[in-house]
């Protein structure tokens, strides 16, 4: 790693799926520093490995839903380099059995999805805030679903999960309009990643009669990425992107 300071990440889900291809492709780049949250670091077998053989990540315990895991995981980042560029709300879950319309989306699956997709990234975000505005320009990515647009409204059943992922970009708005102009300059911007082939999307994809989810899941890493690497605050701040690069209607 190089002397000079490195480009710091912190991503969240990332023992599996989108999360861990994610940290997977940035590895690759020179100078960087992942820091990939898990529920259970002693079972995130292949972050492990990647930060045994490339010295560049660092597994961090953080259960989505835990105040005490997301302060935690920032006093680590703290510690380690004061400091981070960029924070990735990937953590989500999609139940199989809450594939449902709305008469009959159960209270408990609502609460379910809100805390995990929604309240989660909140929490997150409290946590590590004073991080990311010690960083020259830092980045709050939220890791979305076109489900979540009032505008486009797909027809698919899936009541708590678009309603949770709803209230996220909200919080996407929120983060940008109270962060994003004068001195903190915060990126705050919500992608949607696609119906990925991820453990998430297949389960999805089997709970509504399809064979597969169409996106595979290295396309759906890339293009996450790419709009990353080219999001600044005049240009990205406050907006909601599909992973194609499309920009999505609220």
């Amino acid at each position: 790693m190089s002397n000079s300071s490195p480009t710091t990440y912190f991503i969240s889900g990332a023992n599996r799926g989108i999360g861990f291809g994610l940290v997977e492709q940035l590895v690759k780049r020179d100078n960087v520093l992942v820091f990939a949250g898990a529920r259970d670091p002693t079972k995130a077998t292949a972050l492990n490995s990647l930060a045994d053989k490339t010295g560049r990540v660092v597994v961090v315990k953080l259960e989505s839903t835990s105040d005490e895991d997301a302060k935690a995981a920032a006093q680590l980042v703290k510690d380690k380099v004061g400091k981070l560029d960029y924070l990735v709300a990937n953590a989500g879950i999609s139940l199989p059995e809450a594939v449902l319309p709305v008469v009959d989306t159960t209270r408990a699956l609502v609460d379910q999805h809100y805390a995990v997709n929604a309240v989660g990234p909140l929490l997150l975000f409290q946590a590590f805030a004073p991080l990311l505005l010690a960083a020259p320009a830092p980045h709050f990515v939220a890791i979305s679903t076109t489900i979540a647009s009032l505008s486009i409204a797909l027809p698919f059943p899936l009541t708590a999960y678009g309603m949770s992922k709803a209230a996220l970009n909200y919080l996407v708005v929120k983060i940008a309009t109270e962060h994003g102009t004068g001195k903190d300059g915060l990126t705050a911007y919500a992608i949607s990643p696609g119906f990925a082939q991820s453990d998430m999307g297949t389960a999805g994809a089997k709970a509504m009669g399809l064979d597969e989810a169409p996106v595979k899941l290295e396309d759906s890493v890339a293009g996450v990425l790419r709009i990353v690497d080219g999001a600044t605050v005049e240009k990205s701040g406050g907006r909601f992107w599909d992973f194609t690069g499309d920009e999505l209607t609220w």
